[in-house]
């Protein structure tokens, strides 16, 4: 069965990237939390999407010009609803010590030291439980440099081409859009390179979500855990 990465937690009911976001997505059926890092500017890390603050958080400027200190006291919930009043931002180690033993988790590095991430993920020893990816080049390089170890997710919009995932790129799962995935062959080749294969959607239609499910991919990546969970089981149910 298809497994569910719920981008950023269960975002449509709780406030991203928060602890609340990542317990109700589990709630929800997730199998596994993405969530994103960025860095602050005495180094510490932080599940944070954004460069800046405002958008979910009563901070104010760049996340890299903050000092940790300054950035646990902020309140990361009452922009998304009362009830989540004085969510803080977590820390990176703080929050994957929350989810070690109860989901996977995809970390996407937005900015920070490849190295000090290497570090909390071997120290809390879940390696096994994770897998990587970012839109920066000079990220991704670090990551395989300092880790080979760790399993790494490419897009197939920035591969062009699932042969090249894994001897360009160093990764071993691919991420493919809907429309993508509705192209002939594409699972299958991508299959036959070695790869498992990741399909995001970012929306709520009910029929889109049972047309993943009957694909029989590895994971989705989506914002709905909820709505896939129920396609899932109905599959499951069919099955039977």
């Amino acid at each position: 069965m298809t497994k569910i990465v719920s981008h950023r937690g269960a975002n449509h009911f709780a406030p991203e990237n928060t602890f609340a976001a990542a317990d109700l997505a589990l709630e929800q059926g997730a199998d596994y939390i993405e969530l994103d890092v960025r860095e602050s500017a005495d180094g510490v890390l932080y599940v944070l999407h954004d460069e800046t603050f405002e958008r979910t958080t009563n901070g104010k400027g760049p996340i890299g010009h903050a000092l940790a200190r300054d950035i646990d006291m902020l309140d990361a919930g009452s922009w998304f609803g009362a009830k989540f009043k004085g969510a803080v931002v977590p820390r990176l180690d703080a929050y994957l010590e929350h989810l070690r033993g109860r989901a996977g988790v995809y970390l996407e590095l937005k900015y920070c030291d490849p190295a000090k991430l290497v570090a909390t993920v071997r120290d809390l020893g879940m390696v096994r439980e994770t897998f990587y990816f970012s839109f920066s080049e000079e990220m991704r390089r670090g990551l395989v440099e300092i880790a080979p170890e760790f399993r790494k997710m490419m897009t197939l919009n920035i591969a062009k081409s699932p042969s090249l995932i894994g001897a360009v790129h160093h990764a071993s799962i691919i991420e493919m859009t809907v429309d993508q995935m509705r192209r002939p062959g594409i699972v299958e080749a991508s299959r036959k390179a070695g790869l498992e294969v990741m399909v995001y959607y970012g929306g709520d239609d009910m029929a889109v979500h049972q047309e993943i499910a009957e694909a029989g991919v590895d994971y989705v990546n989506l914002d709905r855990p909820d709505m896939f969970d129920a396609a899932r089981r109905a599959l499951r149910g069919a099955a039977a």
